[in-house]
Order: structure tokens, then C-alpha cells, then sequence
């Protein structure tokens, strides 16, 4: 137990402790999650992720202040996984890591804890995981970019599969209000 909080304690510092603060608003992102590669009947998948930030508070050089976007390449990330009727429930955070971005694909590694609260004995290829309770995970994210869905595939070290979308809810919001200007008129 004091294992498993020390883990906790040290992951949460690095990956909350240490990014600069961003004010964009956080997204959704909804799947389908199977390790058999879906001949069974897979999971629901639903992540929280964080706009993308700088890892580091360190001063900003010339290029980073006019490109600011290009270098901002993390993002957290909270995870629930649940197949009804409560046959698998997981839950895991990340912290994903922009390795490649060409146009509007984007490909990032990520790792973390995934913490199990319920699953059968063979639903994991390491069945040791399974009596830990918790395990480190990582993986490898594809995603697309068209601004208001973003699909994405990701594939776990843990052998789990995950398809689905990001839904940029803000993106839906924020573009009416460019699109339509709205003006009071002064009433005589």
C-alpha cells in the first residue's frame, strides 16, 4: 500500500506540479475498448483530456514566443472504462506526449496508471495485473485532427485497443459567435 501511494504521490507531482497553466477549455473523447480485438463484446471508453501545454515553466526563447502552439505538445489525460453490466471497470490518468504532428495527423505516446476495479481473470494478458489492483501503462496514440471530431486509435502496452472520437464541444460553441455579429440597438 505505501508502494502504490508513494507511485501515486510521484506521478501526480510530475504531471500536475510541473506544466504552465493554460486557460483553454478541456475536451472529450468517447470509444470502443476491447484486448481481444473485438470478437467479444467490447468496452465503453470515456477520457477528460487537457489542452496541450508546454511541459516545463522554463523561459520562452524567440521561436516558442512566436510559435507557440508548435511547441505546446502535452496533454493529460483521465480515463473510464466500463462494460455493462459491471463485467470490467478500469480507470486510468496519462500524460500523453506529441511525438509526431503532419498536418492533421497527430501521433503521441503516452504513460501512466491504470488502476483495476473490477475485471474477469482473463481479460488482461498478464494475469498477475489483475491482483495488483494497478499497473503502469503505455501506448501509442493516432489521431486526426478536423476540428470539431478528431478520431483517434490507440493501442496500449497493456494489449488493449481503443477506437473512437474526440469531441471538441467549444469548437461547435465558439464558431456561431465569430460567424453571427450580434449588436444591440439604442431604442429612442
Amino acid at each position: 500500500m505505501k508502494l502504490t501511494l508513494l507511485l501515486v504521490m510521484c506521478h501526480l507531482s510530475l504531471s500536475l506540479f510541473c506544466q504552465s497553466t493554460t486557460r483553454q477549455p478541456w475536451t472529450i473523447e468517447c470509444g470502443e475498448t476491447t484486448n481481444d480485438v473485438f470478437k467479444t463484446s467490447s468496452s465503453i471508453n470515456l477520457r477528460y483530456i487537457s489542452p496541450r501545454f508546454k511541459w516545463s515553466n522554463y523561459e520562452l526563447t524567440e521561436e516558442e514566443e512566436k510559435h507557440p502552439e508548435k511547441f505546446r505538445n502535452a496533454r493529460l489525460m483521465f480515463e473510464l472504462i466500463y462494460t455493462p453490466p459491471l463485467k470490467v471497470l478500469f480507470t486510468g490518468f496519462n500524460l500523453q506526449f506529441r511525438v509526431l504532428k503532419y498536418k492533421r495527423l497527430n501521433v503521441e505516446a503516452y504513460g501512466g496508471m491504470k488502476f483495476i476495479l473490477a475485471a474477469p481473470p482473463n481479460f488482461l494478458v498478464n494475469s498477475k495485473l489483475n491482483k495488483q489492483g494497478w499497473y503502469f501503462n503505455t501506448g501509442l496514440l493516432c489521431q486526426l485532427d478536423f476540428g470539431i471530431l478528431a478520431p483517434f486509435a490507440d493501442i496500449g502496452g497493456d494489449s488493449m485497443i481503443t477506437i473512437g472520437t474526440e469531441l471538441n464541444l467549444h469548437y461547435i460553441h465558439r464558431k456561431p459567435k465569430k460567424r453571427y455579429k450580434l449588436h444591440q440597438r439604442a431604442i429612442n
